[in-house]
């Protein structure tokens, strides 16, 4: 196993930066994501790491071994760099089979004959994909395909390997089973692996921790998800992981309130020392709860079951906010009907600067 270090990294496409001075380390054997909008540099990290794209400072390490120093004018080459890849596509090859594809990368590398067969089957193993070997590609569900593209990536022994994007285009079941199949590989290997993805819940079920990624190619926040959730360092970071209400606050007759229809006085919100005249009061929808002795009142305009839980749409006087209902909470307490005027309580709000358009205001 094996660390991945970046430090003070800037690339550019041309005289576009994509992101400047950014530096990140994945410890040994752990799982991190990066997540961040489409657009934001995520890939343009990857090809860094990979060497497929040069970068105009900083310094890219894997443990001891130095892949990019641009003081030191180190750069080594793509093909040996030992990093194992995994992409969105597969890009397995339609003409060979099963095992000729990950034994592909062995014969390009000029291992001996004799031990190709044998670690190229060791690596179908680890994914359970070993009764396929003779199959080609055209003959295999997406999910196979795929375990096919990790055992590749694992052959030639990596430490390290990247997965960008890997399950954006299977189905949500067969999703779910990838990110526990490329959780079990990891805990049997212990290989260290960094997962790019633009999918937070994919980034929440499967990380041990991660790293938000800015529009402007800043990372914002490193830690675990239960971290990045319950103390978000910035708006970007709470509105990103996660769904949320962003309701606008006002202070009037030195009172905080909600700035909608009129000015509604936040009762029982806890701000606690915030000063929350001209921000925006965000709270997660399932920290959204029905609470009937609670002063603010919105009304139900939709009511959706989701299988586990209820997604509510409320009218807080003029204002469109939604709650979730776990389906625990709707047996104990009831659900509420379309047309009902219900109470609703905040819990855990954290207060934002208002964000800007363009004109600034």
């Amino acid at each position: 196993m094996s660390n991945v270090s970046f430090s003070n990294v800037t690339a550019k496409y041309g005289k576009n930066t994509i992101f400047s001075n950014l530096s990140l380390e994945v410890k040994k054997g752990e799982i991190m994501c990066l997540v961040g909008p489409s657009g934001c540099g995520k890939t343009t990290l990857v090809r860094c790491l990979l060497g497929l794209h040069r970068p105009e400072t900083g310094r890219i390490a894997i443990g001891d071994t130095v892949l990019f120093d641009a003081e030191k004018r180190i750069n080594v080459p793509v093909e040996k760099r030992k990093i194992g890849i995994v992409f969105q596509d597969y890009a397995v090859w339609p003409h060979m089979t099963v095992l000729e594809n990950v034994m592909y990368p062995l014969k390009k590398r000029k291992y001996k004959k004799e031990m190709i067969k044998d670690r190229a089957m060791h690596a179908l193993e680890q994914v359970h994909m070993t009764k396929y070997e003779s199959h080609l590609p055209s003959q295999l569900s997406g999910g196979q395909q795929q375990r096919v593209a990790i055992a590749r990536a694992l052959v030639t022994g990596a430490e390290v390997v990247v997965m960008d994007e890997p399950i954006t285009n299977l189905d949500a079941k067969l999703r779910e089973e990838m990110l526990l199949e490329i959780r079990m590989i990891q805990n049997n290997l212990g290989a260290t692996i960094l997962y790019i993805t633009h999918d937070q819940q994919s980034a929440l079920e499967l990380c041990d921790r991660l790293a938000v990624m800015q529009l402007d190619g800043k990372i914002c926040q490193v830690g675990t998800d239960e971290e990045i959730i319950t103390n978000p360092v910035n708006r970007f970071t709470f509105e990103f992981i996660g769904n949320s209400n962003a309701i606008p606050m006002v202070v009037y007759e030195n009172k905080p309130c909600f700035e909608l229809e009129t000015n509604i006085p936040a009762e029982g919100v806890d701000i606690g020392n915030e000063n929350v005249d001209g921000k925006d009061m965000l709270v997660r929808l399932n920290d959204v709860v029905f609470d009937n002795s609670s002063p603010i009142k919105a009304e139900v305009t939709s009511r959706i079951f989701l299988g586990s839980e209820y997604n509510y749409f409320l009218n807080l006087y003029g204002k469109e906010i939604r709650l979730q209902q776990s389906m625990l909470d709707a047996k104990n307490n009831g659900i509420a009907n379309v047309g009902e005027m219900v109470g609703v309580k905040f819990i855990n709000p954290h207060f934002y600067n208002k964000l800007m358009n363009k004109e600034g205001k």
